[in-house]
């Protein structure tokens, strides 16, 4: 059994096994070149999310407000005075 293991080391040893450095370990420049294109790609994307949540938000708030003023509109139609009103003198005639 021991043979086995000793073949075994020294066949490791000849063939370089084991001799690695810390450094030898990681993703190298290659990896570091892609992890930060993803992070680019990423902010981009959040930008552009936001961007678009916003404008959906706006638009449905505009619209909103459109309908409260049209619905206000025809209230103020039907508590319209009977004689006209002249805004210069601010007084009705």
């Amino acid at each position: 059994m021991n043979t086995i293991f000793e073949s075994l080391a020294l066949t490791s040893s000849t063939l370089g096994f084991g001799t690695e450095t810390a450094s030898d370990y990681g993703p190298g420049f290659l990896g570091f070149i892609f992890t930060a294109a993803m992070v680019v790609a990423v902010i981009f994307l959040i930008r552009d999310m936001i961007r678009r949540v916003r404008r959906v938000r706006y638009t449905s708030e505009a619209e909103a407000k459109q309908q409260e003023m049209v619905s206000k509109g025809e209230e103020r139609k039907l508590q319209e005075p009977d004689e006209p009103h002249d805004p210069k003198t601010d007084e009705q005639q």
